[in-house]
C-alpha cells in the first residue's frame, strides 16, 4: 500500500473547510478511539515542540499515522472516513477504492456493552463468510483484528491505569498478569495458553502476508485461528 497516496488523499477530504475539516484535537481523538493511551492534543503537541518538530497539522497527521502498524492505521483512516461520507461520498469512495479490501476492516470497539456474545458473533459469522469466500487472508487478518480489539477492551476495563503498548502480544501480555493476581481458581496453564493463542494468531497473519499457501492448508489455519480467537474470548468474556 502507498501510504503517502493514501495520506494525500485523506488530508485533501480533512482539510477542507466545513463539516470534514479536522483540527488537531478532532484528528487526535478519532486517534484515541482505537488507542486510548495515546497522548491528548495538547500533550502531544507539547511533545513536538520539545523534540523540535513541526507542528503543522499535515506534518504531524502523517507523522501519527505512520506510527501505527497496518490494521492500526486503517482502523483510523476507516474511523476519520465514517465521520466524512456523508459529506463528500465521491472523495471517499475514491480513497476506499484505492484502499480496496483492506477499507473493510473494521474498529474495534473499546466499550464494555459494545463487547459481549452477540459481538463476538457478529466477527465469527463475517469471518466464515470470507472464509466460504475462499479469502482466507481476510478472514484470519479479521480474526486478528477481532483479538485485538476484545483485548484492548479487557485492559480498558478492568486496567484502565495501564499504559501498556495496543498490541496484540503486549495486549496479552497485561491481560495474562492481570488474571493471574486476581484470579486463584484457574490453572495456570489457561492463562498460558492465551500467550500461545496470540503468538499463533500473530504468526498465521504475517505468514499469509510473506507466503502463498495451497488453498487446503489456508482453509484449515484460518479455520483453526478463528476458532481459537472464539474460544479465547468467551473465555476472557466471563471476566469483563
Amino acid at each position: 500500500m502507498n501510504w503517502v497516496r493514501v495520506f494525500n488523499r485523506l488530508f485533501t477530504i480533512i482539510n477542507t473547510e466545513g463539516n470534514t475539516y479536522f483540527s488537531g484535537s478532532r484528528f487526535i481523538s478519532k486517534v484515541r478511539e482505537i488507542d486510548p493511551y495515546f497522548a491528548n492534543y495538547n500533550q502531544y503537541i507539547d511533545q513536538r515542540n520539545k523534540q523540535g518538530k513541526s507542528t503543522s497539522r499535515k506534518d504531524y497527521y502523517y507523522d501519527i499515522l505512520i506510527s501505527f502498524n497496518d490494521e492500526d492505521r486503517l482502523r483510523i483512516i476507516n474511523t476519520i472516513l465514517d465521520d466524512v461520507q456523508i459529506f463528500e461520498p465521491e472523495k471517499v469512495a475514491e480513497l476506499k477504492n484505492e484502499l480496496g479490501e483492506l477499507a473493510t476492516i473494521p474498529s474495534p470497539d473499546i466499550s464494555k456493552e459494545v463487547w459481549n456474545a452477540k459481538r463476538l458473533s457478529d466477527y465469527l459469522n463475517e469471518i466464515d463468510v470470507r472464509i466460504n469466500a475462499l479469502n482466507y487472508a481476510s478472514a484470519v487478518t479479521l480474526a486478528y483484528t477481532c483479538l485485538e480489539g476484545f483485548l484492548k477492551a479487557f485492559v480498558f476495563k478492568n486496567i484502565p491505569a495501564s499504559s501498556i503498548k495496543p498490541e496484540l502480544l503486549a495486549l496479552t501480555r497485561e491481560v495474562q498478569s492481570y488474571l493471574k493476581s486476581n484470579i486463584d481458581k484457574y490453572p495456570d496453564e489457561a492463562f498460558t495458553m492465551l500467550s500461545n493463542i496470540a503468538h499463533t494468531v500473530d504468526r498465521s497473519r504475517n505468514k499469509f502476508s510473506e507466503a502463498h499457501f495451497d488453498e487446503e492448508a489456508a482453509r484449515w489455519l484460518a479455520l483453526f485461528v478463528r476458532d481459537m480467537v472464539n474460544a479465547e474470548i468467551r473465555l476472557l468474556l466471563h471476566f469483563m
